[in-house]
């Protein structure tokens, strides 16, 4: 058994050399349990390869995940800077009643608006075929989708999920989305679930006086891959992932 500490490297060994499928894979798992610091670190890994990151933030302002990716290491000024790190920031109007004006972008909490916005980005991303096999050119990444949940029509939001991820796939761009799995309904869910292309548990035990976090690539469309549960620890690095 080995420590990984590289993201891309831990999913290109659970799926034998390949990759997440396109289209939105979906992160679910209780609040706390790392969601987000996955994403932060996918996202830093994919800048420092050489690609792109949109990054839809409902839940934490621009300032806040900035300052959560610092803690890490992952200093993305310079990626922000050259235009190769973009946030979209849906936190401020609807908390403040203005712009931070720390993100790059700023859009309502809105599903459909916010499809719109996407699409115009994803139109202009590289498609499939320019996409690296292992290192994605560009990646979305929404955190989370449980605030469009609580905060929007049920309906409208799976249906901003199912249409984005087509969208998604076509044109060949690779997702992480993040969902509280102690949010919502099992309805809720398994909608949401059915409608990205992948799904990536994560899950916290109690063990004795500790506390045990697995996760696990529970199905990604296309690709074949390890769903057994992954033993991993939140330190100063990041995620490690035991494979």
């Amino acid at each position: 058994m080995t420590e990984v500490r590289n993201a891309l490297q831990a999913i290109e060994d659970l799926t034998f050399k390949d990759s997440l499928p396109s289209g939105l894979n979906l992160l679910l798992g209780a609040s706390g349990c790392g969601k987000t610091i996955f994403c932060e670190q996918f996202a830093y890994e994919t800048l420092e390869s050489g690609g792109k990151v949109l990054w839809v933030t409902t839940e934490e302002l621009p300032s806040r995940l900035r300052e959560s990716m610092k803690r890490f290491g992952w200093n993305v000024e310079k990626y922000e800077k050259d235009g190769k790190f973009t946030i979209l920031d849906a936190v401020s109007p609807a908390r403040l009643g203005t712009s931070e004006k720390d993100g790059l972008g700023m859009i309502n909490l809105d599903p459909t608006g916010m499809l719109i916005v996407l699409s115009e980005q994803l139109r202009a991303a590289p498609n499939g075929e320019a996409q690296d096999k292992i290192r994605p050119k560009i990646i979305l990444i929404i955190d989370s989708i449980s605030r469009l949940l609580l905060s929007c029509d049920y309906r409208t939001v799976i249906d901003f999920v199912s249409c984005l991820n087509s969208r998604m796939e076509h044109f060949g761009v690779v997702g992480l989305a993040t969902l509280s799995e102690g949010a919502h309904d099992e309805k809720a869910l398994n909608a949401v679930s059915f409608s990205c292309s992948g799904t990536i548990r994560f899950r916290i035990r109690d063990s004795g006086e500790t506390r045990k976090r697995d996760l696990r690539l529970e199905t990604l469309r296309g690709r074949n891959h390890d769903d057994r549960w992954k033993n991993y620890s939140i330190t100063s690095n990041g995620l490690d992932l035991e494979l």
